[in-house]
C-alpha cells in the first residue's frame, strides 16, 4: 500500500528536480540565447528600414515587423480542444444537476 508519506515525498522530489532543470537552463543562457535571437532579427529588420529609407522606397509596417509566433495547431490539438470542451460542458451540467438535486432535498 502507498503511504501519503511516500506521495509526498515524491511530489516534493519532483518539484526539486524541476526548479533544477529550470535554474540550469536559466544559468546556461538558454533563455537569453533566444531573446538575443529575436533582437537579432529585429536588429535585421532595422537596416533593412534604413536602407529602404535611403533608397526612397515605399515604407510599409507589415513589411519591417517580426511575427514569431507560430501556429501549432493540427488535427489532434482541434481534436483535444473539442474534447476537453465537451467534456467540461458536460461536466458543468452533472455537477449543476447533482447540486440542484442536494438543493431540492435540503430545502424540502
Amino acid at each position: 500500500m502507498i503511504s501519503y508519506k511516500k506521495i509526498f515525498h515524491g511530489f516534493i522530489w519532483l518539484l526539486f528536480l524541476s526548479f533544477l532543470v529550470l535554474y540550469f537552463s536559466q544559468a546556461n543562457g538558454y533563455y537569453e540565447d533566444l531573446n538575443n535571437k529575436t533582437s537579432s532579427l529585429t536588429e535585421d529588420k532595422i537596416k533593412e528600414f534604413e536602407e529602404d529609407v535611403k533608397n526612397g522606397k515605399e515604407i510599409k509596417v507589415e513589411n519591417y515587423v517580426v511575427n514569431i509566433k507560430k501556429d501549432y495547431g493540427n488535427k489532434i490539438s482541434s481534436f483535444g480542444l473539442f474534447t476537453s470542451k465537451t467534456f467540461a460542458e458536460y461536466f458543468k451540467k452533472a455537477m449543476n444537476g447533482i447540486f440542484n438535486g442536494i438543493d431540492k432535498m435540503v430545502n424540502d
